[in-house]
């Protein structure tokens, strides 16, 4: 049986260890802090007792890669699944303005939701339509040096159409401002969500939280095929001779004796362990930041499952029913403001946007995600690297490798199963 260590525990670790261990490799798994889920993980609020996530994490129809991965680990049930698409974007004042598709009759039935959006003057949904129309005619090359703020402009879309629509969808899926963010990569979010079939555009979230989602199946499905994990444990160093890594130094041991290695880490951590064996110094990633909010309520008067905020800097407002999770993408210029100034912008925008008093929280929680997501724009995104590496049996993962993708649960995924076929098919 052939070994490969997989270095981090995140999703990007946790699919490149199901998808091998499902193909008979013995997994030895290293993650250097005490949990699993890297970036998506949930814990139990002391205070409270209720079970929350580090960060509001959604799935669509077209994560194809994400629900594969559910599916081997038997994680699938885990998911709260639309039956369509239904959006309920809000303005000022608790003024709703659905955007849902009806019917199967795919893609007319985004056609007339589209016209039925109150949120847009008549006009205005032509022009969105005739936009819409042209995006899958756009290639890699009309795209590749256009911001997406440049290609909306390009295309006649008002700035009501940005900020009702595109801007809402670009920044929860960029994580960036969208005068910073590529086109290109926003153009292939565009098409993955709205070009392949009807149930694509679906918005799918975790019934649980997102560790008791697929943290724990990940460990049982992995440990069921003998593999094995130790955390916490840090990789401090990789030791190559004759272009083989050949040792694996930790903080707590050298290990030895596998064939292959799978790092699913960070850039910035992986350029760490290599040292003078870097190969991708020149390979320089910014990121940016997400804020969530965890409001807890002394009655819950909200009716849906979520909101999403138009002209706010507050993107999303999620209702898990003991308390709302409020989303700040693209949160850089908040995220060093303290945490009584935090909650009082989003207190502000809870009052604008739902009428709703700071006499109806009973307590908050803050989480700060620093480097939430690499920032793709377009100096980036034809520079991140494949799995394979110059070195024989070292493999990357994680969502800032050479996807196609923003930094998403999705592009996690779809990276640890490459990582995973690159090694099964050698």
């Amino acid at each position: 049986m052939r070994k490969v260590v997989v270095i981090g525990g995140g999703i990007a670790g946790l699919s490149a260890a199901s998808f091998l261990s499902y193909s008979g490799f013995k997994i030895k798994l290293l993650e250097a802090s005490p949990k699993l889920g890297g970036r998506a993980y949930s814990y139990t609020d002391k205070e409270s007792g209720i079970p929350i996530d580090n960060g509001q994490h959604i799935f669509m129809g077209c994560y194809f890669e994400t629900l594969k991965f559910f599916k081997l680990i038997g994680a699938e049930h885990n998911l709260s699944v639309q039956s369509h698409l239904s959006l309920n974007f809000v303005k000022e004042n608790f003024e709703i303005c659905p955007l849902t598709t009806s019917g199967s009759f795919y893609p007319f039935n985004l056609l007339r939701a589209v016209l039925n959006y109150s949120a847009f003057l008549p006009y205005e949904k032509l022009l969105f339509i005739k936009f819409f129309t042209k995006i899958y005619l756009y290639s890699n090359n009309d795209l590749k040096k256009l911001t997406v703020f440049e290609w909306l402009i390009k295309e006649k879309q008002t700035v009501n159409l940005i900020k009702s629509f595109w801007e809402i969808l670009a920044v929860a899926a960029l994580n960036i401002d969208i005068k910073r963010a590529s086109a290109k990569v926003f153009a292939k979010v565009l098409k993955e969500i709205f070009f392949r079939g009807n149930n694509a555009s679906v918005l799918i979230l975790p019934a649980l939280g997102l560790s008791e989602t697929y943290c724990e199946h990940s460990v049982k499905f992995i440990t069921s095929k003998g593999g094995d994990f130790f955390l916490p444990e840090q990789v401090i160093r990789l030791n190559i001779q004759n272009n083989i890594i050949r040792e694996i130094i930790t903080n707590k041991r050298s290990i030895s004796g596998f064939d292959y290695v799978i790092s699913a880490i960070p850039l910035y951590a992986f350029k760490k362990i290599m040292n003078e064996n870097n190969f991708l110094t020149d390979l320089q990633m910014d990121y940016s930041s997400i804020l969530t909010v965890h409001l807890f309520l002394k009655q819950n008067r909200f009716d849906r499952t979520f909101y999403g905020l138009i002209d706010s800097p507050v993107q999303w407002v999620f209702n898990n029913q003991s308390h709302l999770t409020i989303v700040i993408s693209n949160a850089d210029k908040f995220i060093k403001k303290p945490g009584a100034e935090i909650i009082e912008i989003v207190l502000n925008e809870m009052k604008k946007y739902f009428h709703m008093g700071k006499n109806e929280i009973s307590a908050y929680k803050i989480i700060k995600e620093k480097r939430a997501a690499f920032i793709p724009s377009n100096n980036v995104v034809d520079k991140r690297p494949s799995a394979r590496t110059p070195f024989k049996n070292l493999f990357l993962a994680g969502d800032w490798t050479d996807t196609g993708l923003p930094s998403t649960i999705e592009s996690a995924v779809k990276s640890g199963r490459v990582a995973a076929d690159a090694i099964i098919n050698l």
